[in-house]
């Protein structure tokens, strides 16, 4: 058998050899190949994913910075309904308060005597309409 081998040259079994892993390392590659293109659509899918998102929140940024927009609008319209409220409160507490001074002036006046109590208070009531007429 070595005389068998002896009939090709060194030089032919290096290429022969050499042969040999060319076609070993091209299957290698093809099969690695695959392996790239599913890694690739892989990551792809993953850029996509992750653009969706940056979107989502950039959209979802906006709409916080608008509630929160709106809420401090509620919030000073608030303030201003309270300030508001609270001054027509006064001026309600105000009026009242004139009102009962003047229903205590007309109770104050004394009824004269051997007058019917029904035309007193009447000539009192009319009284206290031309006083508050008369401001």
């Amino acid at each position: 058998m070595t005389a068998w081998l002896k009939l090709v040259p060194a030089w032919g079994w290096a290429l022969l050899l050499g042969l040999v892993l060319v076609a070993v390392q091209q299957i290698r590659v093809s099969g690695l190949q695959g392996d790239l293109q599913a890694e690739r659509s892989a990551r792809l899918d993953d850029a996509g994913k992750l653009g969706a998102c940056r979107a989502t929140r950039t959209t979802l940024l906006g709409q916080v910075i608008e509630q929160n927009s709106a809420l401090a609008d509620l919030r000073a319209a608030e303030l201003e309904r309270a300030t508001r409220a609270r001054d027509m409160q006064q001026q309600a507490e105000g009026e009242a308060q004139q009102a009962e001074q003047q229903a205590q002036q007309v109770l104050l006046e004394r009824t004269p005597a051997g007058a019917d109590a029904c035309a007193a208070a009447s000539a009192a009531f009319d009284d206290e309409l031309r006083r508050e007429r008369a401001q």
